[in-house]
């Protein structure tokens, strides 16, 4: 299983965002409030990329806590490499999500997958996760760097088009845990059903974002759902 699965109440995914500019705490403040609130299986409400009330929700002094160099929600946002690495060494429990932009991610992710590749690979199957994401502006400009991780790393040039992969992405990473904690011996009903949960919001938000419906593997996350509810 998983390391840090077994924390059943709790996600241990983390997003990790690395830009020179996205990491200052006074840009792009609602980019980040999306991506940290719409990751958050947990969290009820939420900032889409295009929300007209986020303005007001600042003015009116609303309880949303920013702290970009620790912990929003489920994600850190950095400026600075060495301490992009400090936080994958202190979070190695953890299903670390990677996102960069093109400049740093030239740097950062041959040096993530020397130190770190374990983090991304599947400990049951020793698939890799193509949990890298590099966030430019011209996808064919990183290309050849690219190459030699695109077992990793996704590349994305529109904000809307990676959030929707990223949750889909935390959705199926959620789906896979809670079979596989299903499928112990004895079950872990508890851990599994909060990952399932997890799963389905996350699934549920993609599908409004791209305008699609993952119909199967909601169906399957319903009906284990209610196996376990009966379960229980």
């Amino acid at each position: 299983m998983d390391v840090g699965a077994l924390h059943a109440e709790n996600p241990n995914h983390l997003i990790i965002w690395l830009d020179q500019h996205i990491g200052q705490p006074e840009w792009c403040q609602q980019l980040k409030r999306a991506f940290s609130t719409q990751t958050d299986p947990r969290c009820e409400t939420l900032v889409s990329l295009s929300d007209k009330d986020y303005d007001g929700m600042l003015l009116e002094g609303s309880a949303w806590p920013i702290d970009f160099e620790g912990v929003s929600y489920l994600m850190e946002v950095f400026t600075d490499i060495d301490r992009c690495i400090h936080c994958f060494e202190r979070n190695r429990d953890r299903r670390i999500f990677l996102i960069a932009s093109e400049t740093l991610g030239k740097v950062v992710v041959p040096i993530i997958l020397e130190r770190f590749q374990d983090m991304f690979i599947d400990p049951v199957t020793n698939e890799p996760y193509m949990f890298i994401y590099i966030f430019c502006h011209n996808i064919a400009y990183q290309v050849e760097w690219a190459l030699d991780y695109c077992d990793y790393v996704q590349m994305f040039n529109f904000d809307a088009d990676l959030l929707a992969r990223v949750l889909r992405d935390i959705g199926n990473y959620y789906f896979t845990e809670g079979r596989r904690l299903l499928g112990e011996n004895p079950p872990n009903n508890v851990a599994a059903h909060y990952r399932l949960r997890w799963a389905r919001i996350l699934y549920q938000r993609h599908n409004q974002m791209e305008h699609v419906s993952i119909s199967h593997e909601l169906d399957e996350i319903n009906h284990l759902l209610d196996n376990v509810e009966e379960e229980e």
